[in-house]
């Protein structure tokens, strides 16, 4: 038997072993390629009959257009702080990551699916990322590939939310928070060096295209951005602590071997105990609840649904989730709160693996508050059984 000392050191360094090469795992992760991925297929040739535009200059705007997004993106959020902006931004839009399984499915259905993203980029997140920067990157992306000005309009507000998703879909999938999502972010300065297209970096205000990457990896030196200047120092900590890491690595799990060695043929007989009590599992209904005035799901809110999710895979569960919120004030506007509250909870779910077959949306439901009392049940969310 495995002493339980010596199996907690073998598992920790195990782990440590683990997360190190996850960590390189991510730092080599191409984010230009899986968004290119992502919008490939038929994407430019639906996306050219929605404009009205040809495939081959759709498809020549798109080449330009996805690595001007992601510079920018990698530019403004490749810090810890940067990074929690952009997620808290990703979650408020209600981003619905399923929808990359299918993109040609957005343009069905009466274009439903398009038009809400068309409209999610322009309210918000076109403005967001590019600030008053956006009518010169439309200009200029129509002349240099040939559509329409109007065209190039609509296809940024179009791209922009659909390469959040990517991001909204990649974050989820593997768990990242905001410090890992900054050194992702960080690590893509080689993969989008030569990509970024100079006419569009000098729409946005650069000298050129490396300055869009504001000194990321060690590029556009001459850039004289303060985000520039704090993220290079933290990709410079991020490779010192790899360094350390990795020179130490083969001393670690050598450590473990022989601590597992000598606990199979030397060690001694270790007493047992009985095994705590497992920790009590989450019921439905589960309640995800809300800050005033706000959509986004917030930790909290993100654990209770991360264990609701894998309670529905396990136990084949389908739910059913409704929005809650109360009549005090603009009652349509609470109503209206409540179901972007709901469709944040859907997404989050889906993110996390749940398939939308499995949930059902209810209308809002009202409550009535007591005087004096919490309206936090106002703000709140229900997942439960159907």
């Amino acid at each position: 038997m495995i002493g339980g000392r010596n199996l907690m050191a073998y598992m920790l360094l195990i782990s440590l072993s683990f997360c190190h090469f996850q960590e390189a795992a991510f730092m080599n992760m191409n984010l230009l390629s899986l968004v290119q991925q992502a919008l490939g297929g038929d994407f430019p040739n639906l996306a050219g009959q929605f404009l009205g535009e040809s495939p081959g200059a759709t498809q020549s705007a798109l080449t330009s257009l996805l690595p001007a997004v992601l510079g920018v993106i990698t530019r403004k959020d490749a810090t810890p702080d940067g990074a929690s902006g952009l997620m808290s931004l990703i979650n408020g839009a209600n981003l619905d990551a399923s929808a990359l399984a299918n993109p040609a499915g957005l343009f069905g259905a009466g274009g439903t699916g398009i038009n809400n993203l068309l409209k999610a980029g322009t309210d918000s997140l076109v403005p967001a990322l590019f600030g008053d920067k956006s009518a010169a990157l439309a200009n200029t992306l129509a002349s240099s590939s040939g559509i329409k000005s109007s065209s190039a309009t609509s296809l940024v507000a179009m791209v922009v939310p659909l390469v959040l998703t990517v991001l909204k879909k990649f974050i989820g999938e593997n768990g990242l928070n905001a410090s890992s999502l900054a050194s992702l972010l960080g690590s893509q300065a080689p993969q989008l060096q030569g990509a970024i297209d100079s006419r569009l970096a000098g729409a946005l205000g650069f000298a050129s295209p490396d300055a869009v990457l504001g000194g990321l990896g060690g590029l556009g030196g001459k850039a004289t951005a303060a985000g520039g200047a704090a993220v290079s120092a933290a990709t410079a900590a991020t490779a010192a602590s790899k360094s350390g890491l990795s020179r130490w690595l083969p001393w670690l799990i050598g450590a473990a071997v022989l601590l597992f060695l000598w606990d199979m043929f030397v060690g001694k007989p270790t007493q047992t105990s009985a095994p705590p009590p497992a920790a009590a599992a989450i019921s439905l209904p589960a309640k995800v609840y809300f800050s005033i005035g706000s959509a986004v799901v917030d930790a909290d809110g993100s654990k209770t649904i991360a264990t609701v999710a894998d309670m529905i895979k396990q136990e084949r569960l389908k739910v059913a989730i409704t929005g809650y919120t109360d009549k005090t004030g603009d009652v349509a506007k609470n109503e209206a709160l409540a179901k972007s509250r709901a469709i944040a909870v859907k997404d989050a779910l889906v993110v996390a693996g749940v398939a939308e077959a499995e949930m059902t949306m209810q209308p809002p439901s009202f409550v009535e508050t007591g005087t004096g009392g919490s309206d936090a049940e106002a703000r709140r969310v229900e997942i439960n059984r159907q």
